[in-house]
């Protein structure tokens, strides 16, 4: 004669079940990105000392690491092979950012003398311009160069600036009403794409500076920078818990990859991420003095 099985027990195994099922769920979706380490950028001999920022420049093929205390901008070729430092003659103070005009001049952020500093290659000139709005000094932090157009963050306001080629503001994207801190900002098909770190939102203005209705991301802890790819997908750096964090469309999660550590899976209070002009994820991974490729 066969027992029946404790009610107690019966429900125990069913718990269990969902319980493994949820974290089976979970699993998958932790597996799920497709992003595989390519190579690092590091420069020569003892490397850089503390990278902030990364530009690709899409017609050279190149990539151009900004060193801030080295006071350096490192350049290197498409397979991440060094190829030079730049100093300006040892003129730069504390580099923060930077992106390549189409006359060939660079523009470079400068903390150290708060400057958006155009840099002529060719005369090797430096002219270091104090950006002003409304009467204001604005303290540039990041910076993009899209559609000829030069944009700006400006930290102290939490404006995003559009300048012309004398580096004069002609347009100004306020923050919408309620809303936090801006950390970066990526230019992508005419949309200026924002990421709000205190709300840890993300919108976007249209070129007429309308806003889009705020889309919230969960699970993030300390969010510094944003890229978007074509699809519309979102990818979000988080310093604190050192990971990229991947949402679709709308906000939802999809998955994070990453860890806290010193190898190739892993980050060290991470600074920057965007795309390069062959779609590969870069991160600019300050605590390991790196930045690190990835391919799909």
């Amino acid at each position: 004669m066969l027992r029946k099985k404790p009610r107690y027990f019966v429900g125990w195994l069913l718990c269990f079940g969902l319980f493994f099922s949820a974290a089976s769920g979970a699993w998958a979706v932790e597996l799920q990105s497709p992003w595989k380490f390519v190579f690092s950028l590091q420069g020569p001999g003892r490397g850089m000392a503390l990278p902030v920022a990364l530009y690709v420049d899409k017609e050279k093929e190149r990539y151009y690491v900004v060193d801030s205390t080295g006071n350096r901008i490192l350049s290197f070729a498409e397979d991440g092979k060094f190829l030079q430092d730049f100093t300006a003659e040892s003129s730069l103070e504390k580099p923060y950012d930077m992106a390549r005009l189409k006359d060939g001049s660079l523009l470079v952020v400068e903390k150290g003398r708060n400057s958006l500093t155009k840099v002529d290659l060719k005369n090797k000139k430096t002219d270091p311009v104090v950006i002003t709005y409304q009467g204001q000094d604005v303290f540039v932090d990041r910076l993009e160069v899209a559609g000829g157009k030069v944009y700006v963050l400006d930290r102290a306001s939490g404006r995003i600036l559009q300048l012309d080629e004398a580096l004069k503001v002609t347009k100004s994207y306020a923050m919408p009403a309620n809303t936090g801190w801006l950390a970066d900002f990526k230019v992508v098909d005419k949309k200026i794409w924002a990421l709000d770190q205190k709300k840890k939102q993300i919108y976007s203005y249209d070129e007429n500076g309308r806003t889009t209705p705020p889309i919230q991301l969960a699970g993030l802890s300390f969010p510094v920078s944003l890229a978007v790819d074509q699809a519309g997908t979102f990818y979000v750096l988080d310093r604190h818990r050192d990971a990229v964090v991947v949402y679709g469309r709308n906000g939802e999660f999809k998955y994070r990859f990453l860890t806290k550590g010193h190898g190739r899976e892993n980050l060290y209070f991470p600074k920057e991420l965007l795309f390069d002009y062959q779609g590969r994820l870069c991160v600019v991974d300050e605590g390991n003095s790196r930045v690190m490729v990835f391919k799909r």
